[in-house]
Formats: C-alpha cells, structure tokens, sequence
C-alpha cells in the first residue's frame, strides 16, 4: 500500500491538487457493466481514458471508488479542481498547474513503477474556467498510455453538453460511460444495503418501506437523481430515529417528507364525510360536490395516476354559482386552509401569446415553493393558445422546467380549470327546470350537451377543446333558484353578525325585509347575471358599509337594528322605482 507521506513531499503538485481515492462508503450494487466497462478502458494500450456522464446524485464517484477497490495494479487519486481553481486564480496559471501536476503523475509512475488513475470530478470546471488548461490537457490524454497516466473524467449530461461537447478533439481523446440512474429494485437493493451499514435493519421487517422511499422520491423530488434522492431520505429517518427513538416507519417517512420537500404524503382525509364537507360551504350543488367526492376517493386510497397531478377538474357553470367557493373549500378540506394552499390564477391577465414566458415563470415558482396545493385557473377559455400547450404539458406529465431548468413537480397538486361556456344550456335550466336541491337531475339530462357546447369553438368561445381530453372530470354546475339565493345571503348575513359581535362585542338584529330587498329587488335572476354574486355585493355595499358608519359614529352603542327603509318593488309591482333603502340604528 502507498505511503501518503510520500505522495505529499516527493511529488508536491500530485500531493497538493489530489489526495488517494478511499473505498466507497455503501455497496456497489447494480454497476458490473460500467464496471466492466471503466477497467476496460484502463487497460486500453493507448487511450486509456474515460468520461462518465450522468445526473447529479446517480453513483459516478461511487462507481470508480469500487473500481479502485478491484483494480490493485494502479494508484486512484481524485484531483480536486475547486482546489485547483481557487490556486490557479488565472487561466494561464491553471494550464501551469495542470502541467505540473501531471509532470509529477508521470514521474511517478516510472519511479515508482505503478500506473496511475486521476480521477477528475466536476470536470467541466477546468474546461469552463480556462481554454489554455484544456490545450495542456489533451497531449497527455493522447499519450495516456505511453505515460502510465489513466484520466477519469466525470460530469453531467447538461455540463457535457454545454461545455465539453464543442471542442471534438477532447471528446475524441474519452471513452465515453453513460450512467442512467438505478431502477426500483437496484435502489432499493441499496437501500437495505445503507440500513444495515447505518445499523437500523432491524426496524423494518420487509422492502416495503424501501419501495415508498423510492415511490415517493420518484414522484415529488424530480429534480433528484437516485439513488442520492432515497439514501438523503433514508438518513434523515435514521437521524430522527437516534434522536428521537421513534420507529422508522411510513409517519416518520412523511414526516422528513414533509421537513424536505415540504410534501405532505401522511395526509389523510376522511373517505366517507367527503362530500358532506364539501357541501358545508357550497349551496344545492349536489351534483358537483358528488362528481369532486366521487375523484377524491381515488385520491385517498392512493389508487390515482402516479405519473400525473392528484386530480384535474373543470368547473363548468354560470357566474357567480359556486365554482370559486367550491375550490376553496377543496383546500380547505385537503390542506386545512384556503388561504396558503389555493394557488389562483385569472387567465384573463394571460390571454395574450406574450404573456407565455410571465405565466410559466410564476407557475413554476409558486408549486416550487408550494408542491402541495390547489391550482386554480379561472376561466380558461380566455387564456392564450400558447398558455393552453403548457397546462397540457402539466395534465400529461406532471411537470415542467422552471427559469433555473429545475424540474418542477405537479404530482401533488390538485387542478382546477374553471369555464362559464356553456352559458346556453344553464340559461334554459334556469328558465324551464330549476331545482332548489341542486340535485343536478337536469344537469345529467343535458350532460352531451353541455360537454358538447364546452367543445365546440364558435363564435366567442374560445375554450380549447384539447383539454378535455386531459381532465379527470367535467363538474357542472346548476343555477341558482331564488330560494338558494336567500340561503347564500342569509348565510353571508349570519356572518356578519357574528364578526360584529366578535370584533366590536355589539349584537346586531337584522329585519327580515332586509333579506327580501337583497335578493328580490336588487338580486338577479337571470343566470348570466352573477348567480347570488349581486346580492352579496350589494350586502356588501349597502349593509356592511352601513353597520360600519354606524359603528365608527356610535362606538358607545352594542345593540344595532338594521332594517329596510321605504317601499320595496317585491312588495309593490306597480311599482318603476323604490326608494327603499337600508338603515341602521341603536336598538331601543
């Protein structure tokens, strides 16, 4: 065996630049080919050179650190070129120093009479930094063998490309060894391989847990290469399995889960209240909330298409229906809020080709920094052509590439497109067959419509018909009948009683004239007008604003009145005009 001393004082630039390759810290399993192939090409009689390309994280160190365990004939040094770099300071100066430290390679193996293997990580780096470093290269690549020097280069694909690939000469003078990332069983291989080195094979009692680490890697760290994705997982487990003492299981599994990539695999919802969650914020919409219950149930048992997001759904219906409350009480009931975990975009703002670049680049940061979410795209059909490729791009596989090329995943989002096309078969709905219940009977009558209306581009529809095709489910949306109308105001005003009472400790009594001059006189019925959306502007606009003036003058008073003032039309058809109004005062 080498003395290390002496490579360090009898040979000051191979000492300085490069330090004896140790043995790999986890068994190489699954590699014999590249093996084979790596030793082959150290015992070439000429070239005796080789380039390995593959992703970040996939095993290029490991793979030479075993071949250095198998091939005894020959010295393995790894060069280090941050080192190199930071000493050279100059591009002239690197060339020296690559001249030097391969004078003293050579003059090493004919003292010592042992060839010798530089092995040269990141070698993009003294390609990229300096073309006078590249030139003093190539002879003594050319002469390799002559020399008793072996050359391994490793980098990635994209460096290959970007910075080696042009200068053919350098590529001609490397064997080139692809390394494509592990598969399942080879992963998981490993994996049993580190739980015994790290002395936890103990806590589990099969590979199934190693599949999950693998499954989940697989699926929400796109970015990653295996197997460093899975091993990084394994070792914080066993980190907080050392802290903590807690078992190494499927929790603690979604727990660094969650700690790493901030994706929440442990959340679970409760199967069979679904759709009764769903409906406690959303009016007689029976048949949408039961079409989105019905996806979600795939969603919970895990039973879903893993090589797509969770689930994708187009809300179909008139303004002001419920599509947007819907959404949010999604979020709220996957994620525990509808806030944070609701991610909007109004596609009104992209509906012009030049928008494409601004629209990828926000996407792909806001589910960068937020992978476990609800999308929601309001009203689709105004978003440009080019917008539309790239939502089929995320619907088909999952993911995208971001302004930092960083692969971004959707595989743990929830899509949500929301459209009003259609509006013409809502209308007759509305017209001839309201239902209060929003049992959606009719809804389902007109169901080949309805999806056929959505399709068909004419006129001003603009809704691309290419979707559809992607989307999980269509959940259409029934109008709203006057009685849900009063139910949403009547909510809305039950709200803002309780927040008075909460922010200003004043109680509020609300006249019932008050709900009839909300939704008779200044609702509307027809069902492009906005659903109960009039209504509750107007609660806004009249009432609210109303109970707030009166608080602002009378911050003494904790008993308010709010009633109508005047005659309203609902009570008078003869009447053209009312001057009914809303008014507050102290409650005597």
């Amino acid at each position: 065996m080498f003395d290390d001393d002496r490579l360090n004082t009898a040979y000051l630039a191979l000492g300085r630049l490069s330090s004896p390759l140790g043995a790999p810290e986890r068994e190489l399993v699954g590699r014999d080919y590249e093996m084979t192939q790596l030793l082959s090409a150290m015992r070439r009689a000429e070239l005796c050179n080789a380039l390995l390309l593959a992703p970040a994280g996939s095993g290029k160190t490991v793979l030479v650190q075993g071949v250095g365990q198998v091939d005894t004939e020959r010295l393995y040094l790894e060069v280090d070129p941050a080192r190199m770099i930071a000493e050279a300071g100059s591009s002239d100066q690197m060339a020296a120093l690559l001249k030097a430290l391969f004078d003293d390679a050579e003059r090493f193996a004919a003292d010592e009479r042992r060839e010798l293997v530089l092995f040269i990580d990141e070698f993009h780096q003294i390609v990229q930094l300096s073309s006078a470093a590249v030139e003093a290269i190539k002879p003594v690549l050319a002469a390799s063998g002559a020399r008793g020097i072996r050359v391994i280069a490793a980098t990635t694909y994209e460096e290959f490309h970007r910075y080696i690939a042009p200068n053919q000469p350098l590529v001609e003078r490397l064997q080139r060894i692809n390394l494509a990332p592990p598969d399942e069983q080879t992963t998981v291989q490993i994996l049993v391989g580190m739980a015994e080195h790290y002395g936890v094979a103990d806590q589990f009692h099969d590979d199934h847990l190693f599949r999950l680490i693998y499954d989940y890697t697989q699926r929400y760290l796109p970015a990653s290469s295996q197997p460093r994705k899975s091993i990084l997982v394994l070792d914080s487990m066993v980190g907080w399995h050392r802290h903590t003492h807690r078992a190494i299981d499927r929790d603690l599994l979604a727990e660094v889960l969650m700690e790493s990539a901030n994706v929440n695999v442990a959340f679970r919802v409760d199967g069979a209240t679904i759709k009764q969650q769903l409906d406690q914020r959303v009016y007689s919409q029976d048949l949408a909330t039961s079409v989105v219950a019905r996806r979600l149930q795939l969603c919970v048992a895990d039973l879903n298409d893993p090589s797509r997001p969770m689930a994708s759904m187009l809300f179909a219906g008139s303004t002001g229906v419920g599509k947007t409350e819907l959404t949010k009480q999604l979020a709220k009931l996957l994620f525990g809020d509808d806030q944070r975990h609701l991610i909007r975009f109004d596609m009104t703002e992209f509906a012009s080709d030049d928008t494409f670049g601004l629209f990828r680049s926000e996407l792909t940061k806001r589910v960068w920094d937020l992978s476990h979410a609800v999308l929601l795209f309001d009203e689709i059909e105004k978003a440009s052509p080019m917008v539309t490729r790239l939502l089929l791009q995320v619907l088909d596989d999952g993911r995208l590439s971001d302004d930092n090329n960083r692969e971004v995943s959707f595989l743990n989002t929830y899509i949500v497109l929301t459209t009003n096309v259609g509006n013409e078969i809502f209308s007759t709905i509305a017209d001839y067959e309201p239902d209060d219940t929003g049992s959606g009977k009719r809804l389902r009558d007109y169901d080949r419509l309805l999806r056929r209306s959505i399709s068909t581009t004419a006129g001003g529809n603009r809704f691309p018909p290419e979707l559809l095709g992607r989307i999980d489910s269509i959940v259409p949306f029934q109008p709203l009948s006057p009685a849900t109308q009063r139910k949403i105001v009547k909510a809305k005003l039950r709200n803002l009683v309780q927040e008075v009472f909460v922010k200003h400790n004043a109680r509020v009594a609300v006249d019932e004239r008050v709900l009839q001059y909300l939704v008779d006189d200044k609702g509307e019925s027809d069902s492009d007008a906005g659903g109960a959306r009039t209504a509750v502007a107007k609660l806004t606009d009249e009432v609210s604003t109303e109970v707030a003036r009166f608080i602002n003058q009378h911050p003494a008073e904790h008993l308010l009145r709010v009633e109508v003032e005047g005659d309203l039309v609902s009570d008078h058809k003869a009447l053209l005009t009312s001057d009914a109004h809303i008014a507050v005062s102290a409650l005597r």
